[in-house]
Formats: C-alpha cells, sequence, structure tokens
C-alpha cells in the first residue's frame, strides 16, 4: 500500500512518465502550447507543495472581506459599493499547514458582475486552474448561484459553501437557510459542505446625540477556519494531485481528439479504396458465393487496416469474426444484403440463360443489377468501416495512461486516499458524449 505522504510524489512520476510517452510532435507542442504550460505550472505546484484556495460567488456577497477576515490583514479592497473587485488578485497565508509548504487565497469578480462574456470566461478558467473554490453566498441560494456550482462540479471541482453575513439571522432562521440550501442542492451525488461565517458583522449603536450608526465587529469566521484548516491538513497534496490531473485530463482530451480527427481522414480514405475494390469485384463476378467470401475477404482486410490505423492491431481470424459480429449487429450487412444479393444474382442468372432465346436482348438489364450491386458494397463497406472504426476508437480509451486511470491506479493503491476523495468525485471529461465527429 502506497504511503499518504508518498502521494504526491507517486502522482507527479506518473505524470512525468505519461507526458513523455506521449510523443508530442513539434506541431502538437505549437498548438497546445497554453495548456501544456498550465500543465507544467500544475505540476510544478505539486512538486513545491503550493495549494491554491479562491473564493467564488455574485458580487457583493463579502468574497474580499472574508478572506480578509481569514488572514487578519486588510489585503484585499472593500467597499460600500458592490463589485469593488475586477479583477483576481493573491496572497500568501500566513499559516502553518501539514505538508504543504504555501497556501495561497485568491480573489475574484463576482459571477454576474462581468457584462464581457469573454472577460467572464476568462475568470471562470482562472478559478478552474485554483486547487479548492470557497463558493460564497449570504443568503439562500439563487439561481445563478446553483447554474454555477453546476458548472463547477461538471469541470470536477472541489467546493466549500460558505453561507456568510450569518450575524444577520437568529438560530431558527438559520437552520431555515440551511435546509433550503440542501433541498436545493439535491441534485449533487455527495452532500456538499456548507460552513458558517459573518466576515464583516456591523453593530447598530445609538450616539449621545440620539442618531444610530452601524459599526463594525469583530469576524466570526473561527468555524469556516477551522473547516478549511482540516480540509487543507487532510486533503491537501490530494487536491494538488485532483487538479493536476485534471488538467492532464483536459489536455489529454484535445491532444487525443486532435490526433483522431487526423486518422479520421486516413480511415476516410482506406474505406474508400475497399469499398471501390468490393464493388468491382461484385459488379464482375456472376456467382453469389463468391460475392459473399470476396465481400468477406475486403471487409476484414479494411478491418485490419483500420485497427493498424487506431493503434489496436488485429489479426484474420479476428478481423473476419468482427465483420461477422458488425454484420449481425446491422439488418441491412446481415439478411438484408444475402437477401437482396440472391434476389438480384437469381434475376441475374435468368437473364443469362434466357440469352440465346432472346439474341442477347435479355443481358442488357444486367448492367443495371451489377449497378445495384456494385453501390449495396460500397454502402455496407463503408458503414461496416465506420461500426468498426467506432469500436477502435472506444478501444483507444480503455488501456492508453490517460490521467483518470492514474488516479484509479492511486485510487487501488492507498484506502486512505480514496476516503479523502470522497466528498470530491473525480469524473473525467471525455469524448464518449459525442464521437459522430471524429468518424470516418
Amino acid at each position: 500500500m502506497t504511503n499518504k505522504k508518498e502521494i504526491p510524489t507517486k502522482c507527479k512520476l506518473l505524470l512525468d512518465q505519461w507526458k513523455e510517452n506521449l510523443n508530442l510532435t513539434n506541431y502538437e507542442k505549437t498548438k497546445f502550447k497554453d495548456t501544456l504550460n498550465q500543465l507544467d505550472f500544475q505540476i510544478n505546484k505539486l512538486e513545491k507543495k503550493e495549494l491554491q484556495i479562491s473564493v467564488h460567488g455574485r458580487v457583493g456577497v463579502g468574497k474580499s472581506s472574508l478572506l480578509n477576515a481569514l488572514i487578519e490583514k486588510q489585503i484585499f479592497p472593500t467597499d460600500i459599493i458592490n463589485g469593488n473587485t475586477k479583477t483576481s488578485k493573491s496572497y500568501k497565508w500566513c499559516k502553518s499547514f501539514k505538508s504543504l509548504n504555501k497556501v495561497d487565497l485568491i480573489d475574484s469578480p463576482g459571477i454576474d458582475e462581468i457584462n464581457n462574456s469573454n472577460n467572464e470566461e476568462i475568470n471562470f478558467n482562472y478559478v478552474l486552474d485554483t486547487d479548492l473554490i470557497l463558493f460564497v453566498i449570504d443568503s439562500d441560494i439563487t439561481r445563478v448561484e446553483l447554474d454555477s456550482i453546476q458548472e463547477l462540479l461538471s469541470n470536477n471541482k472541489p467546493i466549500l459553501i460558505v453561507l456568510n453575513r450569518c450575524d444577520q439571522w437568529n438560530t431558527r432562521e438559520t437552520k431555515r437557510i440551511l435546509s433550503s440550501i440542501h433541498r436545493k442542492l439535491s441534485f449533487c451525488k455527495q452532500k456538499i459542505k456548507i460552513a458558517l461565517a459573518s466576515s464583516s458583522p456591523r453593530e447598530a449603536k445609538i450616539k449621545p446625540d440620539g442618531t444610530v450608526r452601524s459599526e463594525h465587529k469583530t469576524p466570526k469566521v473561527d468555524i469556516l477556519k477551522n473547516e478549511l484548516k482540516d480540509i487543507i491538513d487532510q486533503s491537501g497534496e490530494v487536491l494538488l494531485c485532483i487538479n493536476s490531473l485534471r488538467i492532464a485530463d483536459q489536455f489529454y482530451k484535445l491532444l487525443k481528439e486532435n490526433r483522431l480527427l487526423k486518422k479520421r481522414e486516413e480511415a476516410q480514405i482506406l474505406i474508400g479504396k475497399y469499398a471501390t475494390l468490393k464493388a468491382s469485384g461484385v459488379a464482375i463476378n456472376p456467382f453469389l458465393m463468391i460475392d459473399l467470401i470476396t465481400g468477406l475477404a475486403f471487409d476484414s482486410a479494411l478491418i485490419i487496416q483500420l485497427s493498424k490505423l487506431y493503434g489496436l492491431e488485429v489479426g484474420g481470424p479476428s478481423a473476419r469474426e468482427l465483420v461477422k459480429k458488425l454484420s449481425f449487429q446491422n439488418s441491412l450487412l446481415g439478411g438484408a444484403q444475402i437477401g437482396i444479393q440472391i434476389t438480384l444474382n437469381i434475376f441475374k442468372q435468368v437473364l443469362i440463360l434466357f440469352a440465346p432465346l432472346t439474341g442477347g436482348l435479355s443481358l442488357a438489364p444486367t448492367a443495371p443489377i451489377a449497378i445495384i450491386q456494385a453501390a449495396l458494397a460500397i454502402y455496407t463497406t463503408k458503414l461496416i468501416g465506420r461500426l468498426a472504426a467506432y469500436k477502435f476508437l472506444m478501444g483507444t480509451n480503455k488501456n492508453d495512461g490517460r490521467p483518470q486511470l492514474m488516479l484509479n491506479y492511486l485510487l487501488k493503491k492507498n484506502l486512505d486516499f480514496r476516503i479523502m476523495l470522497g466528498d470530491f468525485k473525480f469524473l473525467t471529461s471525455s469524448t464518449e458524449k459525442n464521437k459522430s465527429y471524429l468518424l470516418p
């Protein structure tokens, strides 16, 4: 079993070996330069044990004041006017944590503040790159906040929700708000943790002249601070590993799709070549059995070539078995194709037999029949090629060393690692959702 302290080292070693085995071309290095730099930056953080925590949420919920309360310094600018934070800002948290050398706290603009969609996307991507997100709300959760949380979770981001400004409610009201939030978050498979805080509490004071003024009180963030410290101490290195593997998986998806799109063009040429050869053989030959044997031979040869193209080489017997399996799965390639071929061949044979009696005139319709047979051969070959390409495409996902498999390896080797990931489910991004554009 892998020692917990060895997890980051093992993870970095696996990532380094994986990157080396990718054998990137100069074109790929240039095309994916930004993503590679992002990955290298995260792996460097993993090696140096430097964690990044960002705040995220609507404008005016007290994100900046919350960070100031945590670090007990007025580092992040706050203002009575909502939306004071326009750009992201980072500050080192001068606090000691187990197994980590550095923890940075990052402030970010509100999710409903930026009108420019391009800037909003840049801000969201920046938040995604951090290792843990404090999602700050200041009341019952809104539709905008729910949508943002769902998007973060779909990107495999660990979240701690912070209910700020709890000084506004009594115990009963707070319980009611928490209950409503949990109910609205019921779509989540894992129960998301919610920490209570009051980053900038105020209290009404009556002045000697009778006027009422609002005065600042000491921030109440001890519960959040303890919750956050526990998460960082227990799972800080795990969070770094998860984010490293997430970014690696994101890069691998882009790289693989780019390579598969290139193979798509090569596969189209291969399928077209074998479709033409098969059509020529079927159109010229008058005997059904030879047509079927020839067709099977061409389809098997096509599958062998496609398997080589997708890096999953199969032999002749396996190729023939796959052709039969694909034919069985598709009615046109199975019984329907044989039925049509038998009908056309019988009709062709009858016309040939009656040729002497008609002075050869009955042979005239055999040309259109041959054309129909050729068209059928082309269609079925293309369909078999596409189905085979899909199977090979799926097969390349099983044992290709992608980052998700690295995580699975670490999970199997260490039980504690699996327990720590209980709240933060890692779901790799993949091309399984829609592969049609990758097929020939």
